[in-house]
């Protein structure tokens, strides 16, 4: 089969003849948030063979120097101010939210999708001379929750739910709005698919009450994965942290794959309750925990388990080998899933 056949076949449930494999650090493709030159990186070891490639529009910057330490600053199009420290743990910073402030959501203008279109053209023409041949994904992240969470602040965000919800609803409508935008370019590039990636929840549950999320939230994601498949893309999805409490109402929206980057969290057997033979996934060993910190033999185990959980004769999983920048996971780690993932030992 050839790598898209055989991605396609795993998504529809079509019996692929092996498990695909997705790779997160895509030569050319992959700046890890800007902060990455990357037309230096290079493919994990055991991963040259991959069937599916993601690629991510994060935001587009407006390049503001550096401060007295050296380190980057930048301004996203939603305006706020973000800072990539010289300590590489961590990525970015965002060192100004534009309403922080409630009064200022009064005079806030929301961007516009256009804007993303320089992104979208040098992304067309990467992926048609390097990639012509492979699946790819296109993402949005950060999605509707984490951008408003960005330009409000937690601690803005989470009290205006219960002082102004209407402010919070009407910051989410623009983000959504701006949203489909960047999903009709998407579309405009020929991908095949979009996933959503978003975060409301922490290692001990979701921020705000799953009553909350039913209500106000769900809706939105629902909107957005209508649209999506308005333009004949399957629709993805990956929600951080552990959202247990609201997993039978994350199903009820009917994704097409459920992306799953922390399985440890709502725990592998529970996933597989939940999608096995019914819905694909698309998982990567624990990113917060066992390849983080666990043994390359850990790693190994767990890449085994996931194949087992949710691989069926019939397809409906897809492994994802990724390295990460900012930090970097440990180098046998890596390795010990593209072992598994890469190196095609779970052919069929």
């Amino acid at each position: 089969m050839t790598h898209q056949e055989r991605v396609t076949r795993a998504l529809t449930f079509q019996s692929p003849d092996r498990v695909p494999l997705e790779i997160h650090d895509v030569p050319y493709l992959y700046d890890a948030y800007g902060t990455l030159d990357s037309a230096t990186v290079t493919l994990v070891p055991g991963t040259e063979d991959f069937d599916s490639l993601r690629v991510t529009y994060h935001w587009t910057f407006t390049d503001l120097g550096r401060n007295v330490n050296g380190e980057t600053l930048r301004r996203d199009e939603w305006g706020c101010l973000h800072r990539v420290p010289a300590d590489e743990s961590t990525a970015y910073e965002i060192l100004e939210k534009p309403l922080t402030d409630p009064t200022a959501f009064a005079h806030y203008e929301f961007p516009d999708p256009a804007l993303t279109e320089p992104f979208f053209a040098r992304t067309a023409h990467l992926i048609a001379e390097h990639y012509p041949d492979r699946f790819v994904c296109g993402y949005v992240d950060p999605g509707p929750l984490l951008v408003a969470f960005n330009l409000m602040g937690y601690e803005g965000l989470l009290t205006r739910l219960y002082d102004d919800l209407d402010q919070v609803l009407a910051v989410i409508r623009g983000i959504v709005n701006y949203q489909k935008g960047v999903i009709d370019r998407w579309a405009g590039i020929g991908v095949p698919m979009v996933a959503i990636i978003d975060e409301f929840a922490g290692t001990d549950g979701l921020m705000f009450s799953p009553d909350l999320w039913r209500r106000y939230f769900a809706p939105c994601y629902e909107e957005l994965f209508a649209h999506i498949r308005s333009h004949g893309m399957l629709a993805g999805c990956l929600f951080d942290g552990d959202i247990s409490a609201i997993l039978p109402d994350y199903l009820s929206l009917k994704p097409d794959v459920v992306e799953i980057m922390q399985p440890n969290l709502v725990g592998i057997e529970r996933w597989r309750d939940a999608l096995r033979g019914r819905v694909v996934a698309k998982a990567s060993v624990d990113m917060m925990s066992t390849l983080a910190t666990g043994t390359p033999e850990a790693c190994r185990r767990e890449a085994l388990r996931l194949i087992e959980a949710f691989h069926t004769p019939s397809g409906g999983f897809m492994g994802i080998s990724l390295r990460w920048h900012r930090p970097e996971y440990p180098a046998a780690n890596v390795a010990a899933v593209a072992e598994v993932f890469g190196h095609h030992i779970h052919r069929m």
